[in-house]
C-alpha cells in the first residue's frame, strides 16, 4: 500500500462512514494489553480503520521510524511499563512533528485533561473502556484537524 500525501485536507472517510472500497484510516495502536488491542481492532476495523497493534512503546517507536509515513493517526495508552505515553508521544513528535496522537486511558476525565495540558502534543483523549461512538467522534475530529507544518 502506498502512503498517501498529507495535504492538510481531511480524507473522505473522516467525514462519516468510509467508502466501501475507499482508502482505510491507518492507525498505529500502542497498548501493553494485547486483549485491548484486539478490542480496538474489533470495534474500529468495521469503520474503515486498518490497525497495526503493538504492545511495547520501544517496539512502536522502531516501527514508526521505518513506517511512520504510512500511519494517519496513533492511538496510545498513557500508562504503560517502560516508556510511558508522554515519553512515547515526545519521541513520535521528534520523528514526525505532524503526527496525530490520541491517548486512550482508564484515568478519570479530570486526569485525562491534566495529561493533555501537560503534553500539548497530544491531539485528543479517549476514556477506557472504549465506547465506539466516543472513539469514532474523537478520532475523526483529530483526523479532520489541519496539520501545522513544524
Amino acid at each position: 500500500m502506498q502512503p498517501t500525501p498529507n495535504n492538510n485536507q481531511p480524507r473522505a472517510e473522516t467525514q462519516g462512514q468510509p467508502a466501501a472500497n475507499g482508502p482505510r484510516i491507518r492507525m498505529l495502536a500502542i497498548d501493553d494489553n494485547e486483549e485491548f488491542l484486539g478490542i480496538v481492532r474489533q470495534l474500529l476495523e468495521p469503520h474503515g480503520f486498518e490497525i497495526t497493534g503493538v504492545t511495547s512503546g520501544a517496539k512502536a517507536l522502531e516501527i514508526y521510524k521505518v513506517r511512520g509515513n504510512q500511519f494517519d493517526i496513533v492511538l496510545l495508552d498513557f500508562y504503560m511499563p517502560g516508556l510511558d505515553g508522554g515519553q512515547i508521544c515526545e519521541w513520535l513528535h521528534k520523528l514526525n512533528p505532524r503526527v496525530k496522537v490520541v491517548i486512550c486511558s482508564g484515568a478519570d476525565g479530570m486526569r485525562l485533561r491534566q495529561i493533555q495540558m501537560q503534553h500539548p502534543t497530544i491531539d485528543g483523549c479517549i476514556h477506557k473502556p472504549l465506547r465506539i461512538d466516543e472513539a469514532l467522534h474523537v478520532l475523526r475530529q483529530v483526523l479532520a484537524k489541519p496539520t501545522d507544518a513544524a
